[in-house]
Protein backbone atom coordinates (compact mmCIF):
# COMPACT_ATOMS: atom_id res chain seq x y z
CA UNK A 1 0.00 0.00 0.00
CA UNK A 2 1.68 3.77 -1.00
CA UNK A 3 1.56 5.78 2.54
CA UNK A 4 3.15 8.85 2.61
CA UNK A 5 6.49 8.48 2.62
CA UNK A 6 6.01 7.36 -0.73
CA UNK A 7 4.47 10.41 -1.66
CA UNK A 8 7.00 12.52 -0.01
CA UNK A 9 9.83 10.86 -2.01
CA UNK A 10 7.62 10.99 -5.17
CA UNK A 11 7.80 14.95 -4.55
CA UNK A 12 11.20 15.28 -4.13
CA UNK A 13 12.11 13.49 -7.32
CA UNK A 14 10.21 15.13 -9.10
CA UNK A 15 11.35 18.49 -8.07
CA UNK A 16 14.70 16.99 -8.79
CA UNK A 17 15.83 17.27 -4.87
CA UNK A 18 17.55 14.74 -2.65
CA UNK A 19 15.01 15.68 0.23
CA UNK A 20 11.94 18.09 0.62
CA UNK A 21 11.08 19.70 4.14
CA UNK A 22 8.55 17.70 6.41
CA UNK A 23 5.24 18.19 5.57
CA UNK A 24 3.17 20.81 7.70
CA UNK A 25 -0.06 18.88 8.49
CA UNK A 26 -3.38 20.48 7.18
CA UNK A 27 -6.65 19.23 8.29
CA UNK A 28 -10.62 20.26 7.72
CA UNK A 29 -11.60 19.11 11.37
CA UNK A 30 -12.55 15.75 10.13
CA UNK A 31 -9.71 14.62 7.80
CA UNK A 32 -5.79 15.21 7.28
CA UNK A 33 -3.01 15.60 4.84
CA UNK A 34 0.43 16.92 4.91
CA UNK A 35 1.50 20.37 2.77
CA UNK A 36 5.21 20.37 1.51
CA UNK A 37 6.34 23.08 1.02
CA UNK A 38 9.62 24.55 -1.14
CA UNK A 39 10.30 28.08 -1.79
CA UNK A 40 11.97 28.95 -4.75
CA UNK A 41 10.92 25.87 -7.19
CA UNK A 42 10.74 25.47 -10.42
CA UNK A 43 12.08 28.96 -10.78
CA UNK A 44 12.95 31.81 -7.98
CA UNK A 45 10.55 33.74 -6.43
CA UNK A 46 8.03 30.36 -6.95
CA UNK A 47 6.83 28.13 -4.40
CA UNK A 48 5.64 24.72 -4.51
CA UNK A 49 2.96 23.33 -2.35
CA UNK A 50 2.20 19.44 -2.71
CA UNK A 51 -0.46 17.52 -0.88
CA UNK A 52 0.82 14.82 1.00
CA UNK A 53 -2.01 12.06 1.67
CA UNK A 54 -4.68 13.42 -0.03
CA UNK A 55 -4.59 10.45 -2.33
CA UNK A 56 -6.05 8.75 0.80
CA UNK A 57 -9.77 10.24 0.06
CA UNK A 58 -11.89 8.31 -2.08
CA UNK A 59 -12.37 9.80 -5.38
CA UNK A 60 -15.13 7.68 -7.22
CA UNK A 61 -12.59 6.76 -10.07
CA UNK A 62 -11.29 3.42 -10.37
CA UNK A 63 -8.47 1.84 -13.33
CA UNK A 64 -9.71 -0.34 -15.74
CA UNK A 65 -8.54 -3.32 -13.70
CA UNK A 66 -10.79 -2.37 -10.95
CA UNK A 67 -8.17 -0.38 -8.46
CA UNK A 68 -8.87 2.98 -6.72
CA UNK A 69 -7.49 6.23 -8.22
CA UNK A 70 -6.42 8.49 -5.75
CA UNK A 71 -5.10 12.44 -6.49
CA UNK A 72 -2.34 13.97 -5.21
CA UNK A 73 -2.49 17.80 -5.49
CA UNK A 74 0.77 20.24 -6.80
CA UNK A 75 0.99 24.08 -7.28
CA UNK A 76 3.55 26.35 -8.30
CA UNK A 77 2.20 29.93 -6.75
CA UNK A 78 4.12 33.69 -6.55
CA UNK A 79 6.08 33.01 -3.12
CA UNK A 80 4.82 35.85 -1.40
CA UNK A 81 1.88 34.26 -0.89
CA UNK A 82 2.21 32.14 2.39
CA UNK A 83 -1.81 30.86 2.44
CA UNK A 84 -1.40 29.24 -0.50
CA UNK A 85 -0.89 25.87 1.00
CA UNK A 86 -4.58 26.18 2.90
CA UNK A 87 -5.86 27.12 -0.24
CA UNK A 88 -4.11 23.72 -2.06
CA UNK A 89 -5.65 21.32 1.05
CA UNK A 90 -9.02 23.42 0.99
CA UNK A 91 -9.05 22.20 -2.81
CA UNK A 92 -8.06 18.81 -1.40
CA UNK A 93 -10.51 18.33 0.93
CA UNK A 94 -12.67 18.83 -1.43
CA UNK A 95 -12.13 14.89 -2.95
CA UNK A 96 -15.16 12.51 -3.07
CA UNK A 97 -18.10 12.29 -3.65
CA UNK A 98 -20.30 13.97 -5.32
CA UNK A 99 -17.25 16.39 -6.50
CA UNK A 100 -15.43 15.59 -9.71
CA UNK A 101 -11.57 15.22 -9.42
CA UNK A 102 -10.49 15.89 -12.94
CA UNK A 103 -8.61 18.36 -15.09
CA UNK A 104 -11.09 21.40 -15.49
CA UNK A 105 -12.82 21.22 -12.19
CA UNK A 106 -13.06 24.65 -10.64
CA UNK A 107 -12.09 24.95 -6.93
CA UNK A 108 -13.92 28.04 -6.22
CA UNK A 109 -13.30 30.63 -3.66
CA UNK A 110 -9.72 28.57 -2.84
CA UNK A 111 -7.61 31.83 -2.93
CA UNK A 112 -10.13 34.76 -2.64
CA UNK A 113 -11.33 33.12 0.57
CA UNK A 114 -7.91 34.05 1.76
CA UNK A 115 -6.80 37.15 -0.17
CA UNK A 116 -10.20 39.07 -1.12
CA UNK A 117 -8.12 41.29 -3.25
CA UNK A 118 -6.86 38.62 -5.62
CA UNK A 119 -8.02 38.99 -9.11
CA UNK A 120 -7.75 35.11 -9.24
CA UNK A 121 -9.92 33.91 -6.52
CA UNK A 122 -10.09 30.30 -7.93
CA UNK A 123 -7.76 27.39 -8.48
CA UNK A 124 -8.55 24.97 -11.44
CA UNK A 125 -7.31 21.66 -12.04
CA UNK A 126 -5.08 20.73 -14.71
CA UNK A 127 -2.72 18.07 -15.70
CA UNK A 128 0.89 18.80 -13.74
CA UNK A 129 3.05 20.76 -16.84
CA UNK A 130 5.27 23.20 -14.91
CA UNK A 131 7.57 20.99 -13.50
CA UNK A 132 7.31 18.36 -16.09
CA UNK A 133 8.19 14.89 -13.83
CA UNK A 134 4.82 14.76 -11.32
CA UNK A 135 3.99 11.06 -12.75
CA UNK A 136 1.47 8.64 -11.71
CA UNK A 137 2.28 5.85 -9.74
CA UNK A 138 0.36 2.33 -8.33
CA UNK A 139 0.84 -0.72 -6.49
CA UNK A 140 -1.48 -3.62 -6.41
CA UNK A 141 -4.27 -1.63 -4.29
CA UNK A 142 -4.31 1.55 -5.75
CA UNK A 143 -3.11 4.34 -8.92
CA UNK A 144 -2.16 7.88 -8.14
CA UNK A 145 -2.11 10.54 -10.27
CA UNK A 146 -1.45 14.20 -9.97
CA UNK A 147 -3.18 17.24 -10.37
CA UNK A 148 -1.56 20.98 -10.96
CA UNK A 149 -3.75 23.63 -10.26
CA UNK A 150 -3.31 27.28 -11.43
CA UNK A 151 -4.68 30.59 -10.50
CA UNK A 152 -7.86 31.75 -12.13
CA UNK A 153 -10.24 34.51 -12.83
CA UNK A 154 -14.27 35.20 -12.37
CA UNK A 155 -14.29 34.82 -16.29
CA UNK A 156 -11.81 32.17 -17.17
CA UNK A 157 -13.63 29.87 -14.30
CA UNK A 158 -16.80 30.48 -16.25
CA UNK A 159 -15.76 29.82 -19.36
CA UNK A 160 -13.88 26.54 -18.50
CA UNK A 161 -17.25 25.69 -16.97
CA UNK A 162 -19.32 27.10 -20.28
CA UNK A 163 -17.13 26.07 -23.09
CA UNK A 164 -14.93 22.96 -21.58
CA UNK A 165 -11.32 22.16 -20.47
CA UNK A 166 -9.86 22.51 -23.92
CA UNK A 167 -11.59 25.72 -25.13
CA UNK A 168 -9.87 27.35 -21.40
CA UNK A 169 -6.54 25.44 -22.47
CA UNK A 170 -6.47 26.74 -25.94
CA UNK A 171 -7.21 30.41 -24.78
CA UNK A 172 -4.33 29.78 -21.98
CA UNK A 173 -2.07 28.66 -24.87
CA UNK A 174 -3.01 31.68 -26.54
CA UNK A 175 -2.63 34.17 -24.28
CA UNK A 176 0.25 32.53 -22.28
CA UNK A 177 -0.79 34.01 -18.73
CA UNK A 178 0.96 34.23 -15.57
CA UNK A 179 -0.17 31.21 -13.87
CA UNK A 180 2.62 31.65 -11.18
CA UNK A 181 0.28 35.12 -10.30
CA UNK A 182 -2.85 35.50 -8.33
CA UNK A 183 -2.77 39.24 -9.15
CA UNK A 184 -3.01 38.86 -13.48
CA UNK A 185 -5.58 40.01 -15.64
CA UNK A 186 -7.80 37.43 -17.45
CA UNK A 187 -6.67 36.04 -21.09
CA UNK A 188 -8.68 37.05 -24.05
CA UNK A 189 -11.69 34.93 -23.81
CA UNK A 190 -13.22 34.45 -27.40
CA UNK A 191 -16.89 34.05 -27.34
CA UNK A 192 -17.21 34.55 -23.76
Amino acid sequence: MIDSYEVVHRVSGALGLASVPPPMTRSDGERKIGMVEVPDSPTRGVTTWATVAASFFPTGYRTPDGRPIGVEMVAGIDSRWSFVGDAVAACAFQIGEPNEVRPGTIYRGAIGDRFTEASTPHLMSVPPFLWGSFESFSDPDIHVTWLQLVPVTDAEADYCLKHGFDAIGDAFDRGQPDLFSIERRSVSLDGA
